[in-house]
């Protein structure tokens, strides 16, 4: 049964055998678009990605021991796009380890140990909670990406 919570786990971290690989939801988007609007979602593709990138961030870092700091309000970023193009090249590249780091951890954690920062929760649901999240950020991207005209299923 663990073997078969570890997989559940680490394919949702993906979202494989379910719908968009969570890693690939950035590949081959153009910096020109990252902090543009697409109504009716009140932020740029850059304040999703960087939200989404925030909270796995937080939660890797807390899996390892780290003290974390939750951030005010829901997390998201008031700079409507990157610095840089270079700066967004740099962030696709760590959002991305960021989520292989956490399939990594769910190999190894204690499934049942819980954590008193995330209201005491175990580790298996802080990183079921994560797929969902992710899911819900994926698709707001994906749908900006088609109104913006940037989006193919390839």
């Amino acid at each position: 049964m663990e073997a078969m919570v570890r997989s559940f786990l680490k394919r949702g971290i993906r979202a494989t055998s379910s719908h968009l690989d969570t890693t690939t939801v950035l590949d081959g988007l153009d910096f020109r678009f990252v902090g543009l609007y697409a109504s009716p979602i009140p932020n740029t593709i850059w304040q999703i990605a960087e939200h989404m990138h925030l909270w796995v961030t937080l939660k890797v870092d807390m899996f390892d021991g780290k003290k974390i700091k939750m951030p005010e309000g829901h997390g998201f970023g008031t700079d409507a796009a990157p610095a840089s193009e270079k700066k967004w090249e740099q962030f696709k590249v760590e959002f991305k380890a960021a989520l292989i780091r956490m399939e990594e951890m769910v190999e190894t954690m204690d499934l049942e140990k819980r954590y008193p920062e995330w209201d005491n929760l175990p580790f298996a649901e802080i990183v079921g909670i994560m797929h969902s999240h992710n899911s819900y950020h994926a698709a707001q991207i994906v749908a900006m990406r088609r109104v913006l005209g940037v989006w193919s299923r390839s």
